[in-house]
C-alpha cells in the first residue's frame, strides 16, 4: 500500500482503498476488492512508521490481524 498526500492506494486495478491518514497520523481506511471489505485502523508518526489492526467485514470467514509500516526510501 502507498500513502501520498494523506491518500492511501494499492498499485493494482483490482484493489481500492477508501480512506487515508489524517494530519495527526490517524489511519482510517477500508481495503476493497470486489465484495470483500477489510477495515484498517492505526497510527503513523511523523517519520512514517506505525502500526494498527485490520479485520474482515462480512463474508463466510471472519479474521483479524495487525499491520506495521515504515516509510519507503
Amino acid at each position: 500500500m502507498q500513502i501520498k498526500d494523506s491518500d492511501a492506494s494499492v498499485p493494482s486495478d483490482e484493489i481500492n482503498v477508501d480512506g487515508g491518514v489524517s494530519q495527526s497520523g490517524t489511519v482510517q481506511a477500508t481495503i476493497i476488492k470486489g465484495a470483500n471489505r477489510v477495515p484498517i485502523a492505526g497510527t503513523l508518526d511523523a517519520k512514517g512508521s506505525g502500526s494498527g489492526t485490520w479485520h474482515t467485514s462480512g463474508g463466510i470467514v471472519s479474521c483479524s490481524g495487525s499491520w506495521s509500516a515504515k516509510r519507503a526510501g
